[in-house]
């Protein structure tokens, strides 16, 4: 299975699946033939499992080669029905006396829609179904009239008028449930790695970034630098505005930065007024340029529901993270460097080598 795409694979077991059910169609078939209960010949026989194979391999080929991404759905899930429909209605003509047993092959191949179509295309291919058998009805009909026992094979077509479009509207919910899951899901996930308010990554997944980057670093894959920053004097805001504009203030802040920042770089709330920067492939030259660069972009902004006067403005401390020394010796060493701009009028960036001893300081706000 394709180890860069997961849905991809995705996309060829379920075709992995399809094939195995031509492949316990086949079976069946040649078990009939064997039996003496199906009509069909072995040349003819032979002649329809090297289509099954043929189609089978053409399907693998464009999973495979990626041609499949070029449509509109690429897991192709109601163009495989539709031909598993034809050769469920050929098995069925060719099956005699087991022809009712031969009508599950038509559930089977509804089953394999469950993992994507909607009521509306489940109703398509029931249509689809019950008009093909109907096809073979008439043809076995017109073909031997003295042998078609009419009322069983009517019995069959109504059985399967019933069950098709039942199974439709039965399997149309159950894709509607699956993708409802898949969106709750989704929403879960990102509520257990993102900061409430700010929409930035937490503490929690900032660290795992960190334990990455931390391992890629140590491997010497690239090295990374950490900047801290926080809101100056953001007390007075809370106490002049009301937590609610202050709210307002971090959220604007946090998604600014977030906009402006390289897709391999993440932003994450450290705590409070307090935020990360976690820059991917960054020496100091590079960390010292964005921190300047974020720290002017938050000096310029407005803030809705506030004076057009209002500005905020932001102290970072930068520094690079070294091979093998513990993460949160290098978050420390960046706070020490915020610690300093803070003690130094504000508004502004420090560096804090590694050759300097670490310890956290506490600070005013």
């Amino acid at each position: 299975m394709p180890e860069m795409d997961h849905n991809q694979g995705l996309r060829i077991k379920r075709f992995a699946m399809g094939a195995a059910s031509y492949l316990m169609w086949l079976l069946l078939i040649a078990y009939f033939r064997y039996m003496e209960l199906s009509t069909i010949s072995w040349e003819t026989f032979t002649r329809c499992s090297l289509l099954v194979t043929l189609y089978n391999a053409i399907l693998y080929g464009m999973f495979r080669s990626g041609l499949n991404r070029w449509f509109k759905d690429p897991s192709l899930t109601l163009f495989q029905m539709v031909v598993g429909t034809i050769w469920a209605m050929v098995s069925v003509y060719y099956s005699g006396e087991a022809r009712g047993g031969m009508l599950l092959l038509y559930l089977v191949v509804f089953v394999y829609g469950l993992f994507k179509l909607k009521v509306r295309q489940f109703l398509f291919l029931s249509l689809f179904a019950i008009a093909n058998y109907s096809w073979v009805l008439f043809l076995l009909y017109r073909q031997d009239p003295a042998g078609f026992n009419a009322r069983l094979e009517l019995m069959n077509l109504v059985i399967l008028v019933a069950v098709l479009p039942w199974f439709s509207l039965v399997g149309g919910y159950i894709t509607s449930l699956r993708e409802k899951v898949a969106r709750a899901m989704e929403t879960i996930e990102k509520l257990a790695i993102h900061d409430d308010l700010t929409q930035v990554f937490n503490r929690r997944q900032m660290f795992q970034i960190l334990e990455r980057e931390k391992a890629l670093g140590d491997r010497g894959v690239h090295p990374f630098s950490i900047c801290i920053f926080d809101l100056d004097h953001f007390k007075d805001v809370n106490d002049t505005y009301g937590h609610d504009r202050g709210d307002i203030v971090l959220r604007t802040v946090a998604q600014t930065i977030q906009k402006n920042l390289r897709d391999i770089d993440h932003i994450a709330r450290y705590g409070g007024e307090e935020f990360i920067l976690i820059l991917t492939n960054s020496g100091v030259s590079e960390a010292m340029q964005c921190a300047e660069r974020v720290r002017c972009l938050t000096e310029a902004l407005v803030f809705d529901e506030l004076p057009e006067d209002f500005r905020v403005t932001i102290s970072v401390g930068v520094t690079k993270y070294t091979p093998s020394e513990d993460i949160r010796s290098s978050i420390n060493r960046a706070d020490i460097a915020l610690y300093r701009a803070k003690a130094q009028g504000r508004n502004r960036v420090e560096y804090e080598s590694a050759t300097i001893p670490e310890k956290r300081v506490a600070r005013s706000n």
